[in-house]
């Protein structure tokens, strides 16, 4: 078996004018990357494990710019989020960054994998990519001809531990497992928090998935000192409300404290938030609320401002700014451990902790946890003990092992899996197999008589194959269950003939699967009531989920073109996965459903996108054409994609628009004009 082989930080701090294949804007490399240094050009895996501000990045940089300006093959870089993705790659294009000149590709879900794409991924020096986005294109590795995925001779990973987050980890575990089952030559590096067991990981790496030396990293360096205080707050008997009053009560004492300093104050509830937002301005402290309601835009002005403007004392945030986002405070509050009546994962934690102290700025960083008195110790005690890093591929949903099965239905779509007993055979290499997580007959033949049941599985005389359904689900990297769901609710629409009423439209995208598992907060529970009403009307016959009610709502209010600002980021991620959603849609059509309806379902997906009632809606499909110039158009008597070919000059002077604007609006409209006669012809 190939050794593993643990070292921690090195004393004697090595130049970085010794690193041939960079330049770095600093003299030395810190004590972890010091020894980085001493295993980059190896041939051998590596897991870091390091606080956060450590200099991961620059040990990552050491890795891929080796990978490509020596060996001449291609790196990859896995982030955790599709944002800190776009923050890398803005990185490293930068005319300053020593990776400026070479070709750079970002593939994650905010990118549709078109042709042009693929060509640059061919041709690219390093890709960037999230998990999920890796798992899909190793998925559809032979149907897509993504043979560069071949040529990647080293994989980074950043905040690796993210194997442990439920809903989130199982996606890049079964990525990173079909990943090195065709590519085993490639180096794997995996960057991580400090977690109990990140030593399994690295036996894990090194036995199973690359058969290679592994060099595990652990570090204790941290440029900027952290202190951490845990506060209580009284929680007796009062309401949730009184609860989370308490938490801000609090967190302004400690900010009132510290007039001078500069805080990240992390809320888990969308409504704590904004009463420590609120609770600021009284006292006339400028701050921002960093959220998933805030467009790119604002969110990337908002981190901006934060480093460079000093009167911006105080961001607060949602979890989703602790993930790697480089925008440290000199000190950082959490409020509470809770999310509703969940406990918040103690990563999670660290994580927001982790943002406290500036380098090079702050002497020390401090960070303020704040916990209910009455189980003080109890939640002190588990913070102080950070969880394991544990697989999530056998965790379940509704008692069912709908994780599972959602990898299941690729590797039987692939061929990997024709039968029960493969399903073991597969599964020896996953974390979870590993980690002894045991995988008994019983769990295999449920998990196939699910996928059966719902219309994605198909098995003769022992032999599993995919129906309709799960190559849907397999090809688009989705739910077999949604599809199932998506399947059932749009074959009743459309043999009802109620697809033009938005409130049975709304609720067919509401009611699949993944949206049946959401929560309700009391102030969306009053927002969606007439709604909820008007469904449970039309839907009599049975129980409906409260929480696909609330998807439905939100469906209908984007297709009226007012979203609710109370769901606004809820409906926003709708919003912005509907492009596949629609695809989905279409792709049942013409697999299964035969509803034909390829033209209503583009008009569909205009009207989600753009917010725009009836015809008009088409118009949208032209560059720089939203929802406003569209009915301006409309109402002018320019009604089709047609008529904006056929009257270039009064499409002009209706939108006013800079020459070269109106001339992609003309190319486009005659391109569009063009393509559907071919069709009718």
């Amino acid at each position: 078996m190939p050794p593993v082989v643990k070292t921690g930080d090195k004393t004697e701090l090595v130049s970085t004018s010794l690193y041939p294949h960079a330049k770095f804007p600093f003299e030395f490399f810190n004590p972890l990357q010091s020894r980085v240094f001493d295993y980059y050009d190896k041939d051998n895996s590596c897991v870091i494990a390091a606080a956060t501000s450590a200099g991961k990045t620059v040990c990552a940089e050491m890795f891929l710019a080796n990978t490509v300006r020596h060996r001449n093959k291609k790196g990859m870089y896995l982030a955790p989020l599709r944002a800190l993705a776009q923050e890398k790659i803005d990185d490293w294009k930068s005319p300053e960054h020593h990776f400026a000149g070479l070709n750079l590709s970002i593939c994650t879900g905010d990118y549709r994998l078109t042709a042009k794409r693929k060509k640059e991924l061919e041709a690219a020096d390093l890709v960037i990519m999230t998990s999920e986005m890796l798992n899909s294109r190793c998925r559809n590795f032979n149907e897509e001809k993504n043979g560069w995925l071949k040529e990647i001779e080293c994989l980074v990973v950043d905040e690796s531990h993210l194997l442990t987050v439920p809903g989130r980890g199982d996606h890049l575990e079964a990525g990173l497992m079909k990943f090195t089952e065709f590519n085993p030559h490639c180096r794997i590096v995996f960057l991580s928090a400090t977690m109990p067991n990140v030593d399994e990981i690295s036996d894990w790496v090194s036995y199973i998935l690359t058969h290679r030396d592994t060099c595990l990293i652990s570090s204790t360096y941290r440029p900027c000192p952290l202190n951490v205080h845990y506060e209580k707050y009284w929680d007796g008997e009062r309401t949730y409300e009184d609860n989370e009053l308490q938490k801000v009560n609090l967190a302004m004492q400690i900010v009132d404290y510290y007039p001078e300093d500069k805080f990240l104050i992390f809320t888990h509830t969308k409504k704590t938030g904004e009463l420590m937002k609120m609770a600021l301005q009284r006292a006339k402290i400028k701050c921002e609320y960093h959220n998933a309601d805030l467009d790119k835009a604002k969110r990337t002005q908002v981190e901006k401002d934060f480093k460079s403007d000093s009167s911006l004392r105080v961001i607060v945030a949602t979890s989703t700014l602790a993930w790697g986002l480089n925008l440290p405070a000199r000190r950082v509050i959490v409020l509470g451990v809770h999310r509703g009546m969940n406990e918040v994962a103690t990563y999670d934690v660290a994580q927001m902790v982790g943002r406290a102290g500036r380098p090079s700025y702050d002497p020390v960083g401090d960070a303020y946890v704040l916990l209910p008195e009455k189980t003080f110790d109890m939640h002190k005690a588990r913070l102080k003990k950070p969880q394991r890093i544990e697989s999530q591929m056998l965790d379940q949903l509704g008692g069912r092992h709908k994780v599972l099965a959602f990898h299941l239905v690729s590797e039987i779509h692939q061929g990997n899996i024709q039968n029960r007993d493969d399903v073991h055979h597969w599964y020896k290499r996953s974390l979870a197999c590993f980690q002894a997580n045991e995988l008994d007959e019983t769990i295999v033949d449920d998990t196939v008589e699910l996928l059966k049941k719902i219309g994605a599985v198909w098995e003769e005389e022992g032999k599993l194959t995919v129906t309709s359904i799960g190559k849907v689900a397999s090809i688009f990297y989705y739910s077999p269950f949604d599809v199932a769901d998506m399947k059932r609710n749009f074959t009743k629409l459309f043999e009802s003939g109620t697809q033009e009423d938005d409130h049975c439209l709304s609720f067919a995208l509401g009611n699949i699967d993944t949206l049946r598992c959401g929560i309700v907060s009391k102030t969306e529970r009053e927002e969606i009531a007439a709604y909820a009403g008007k469904i449970n009307f039309l839907f009599p016959e049975g129980y409906l989920a409260e929480s696909a009610i609330k998807a439905g709502y939100a469906y209908h209010t984007l297709l009226a073109g007012h979203p609710n600002p109370v769901l606004a980021g809820f409906s926003r991620g709708l919003q912005f996965d509907f492009p596949r959603t629609c695809q989905v849609l279409q792709a049942i059509d013409s697999f299964t459903g035969k509803w034909g309806k390829k033209g209503w379902l583009q008009h569909l997906m205009l009207r989600v996108a753009y917010g725009v009632r009836g015809p008009q809606a088409y118009l949208c499909q032209l560059p720089h054409v939203g929802k406003v110039r569209a009915n301006k158009l409309y109402n002018s008597g320019i009604k089709t994609i047609q008529d904006v070919a056929d009257n270039p000059n009064l499409t002009s002077s209706l939108l006013g628009l800079k020459s070269e604007m109106m001339d992609e609006i003309i190319s486009e409209a005659k391109r569009l004009s063009f393509l559907k006669s071919a069709d009718l012809a």
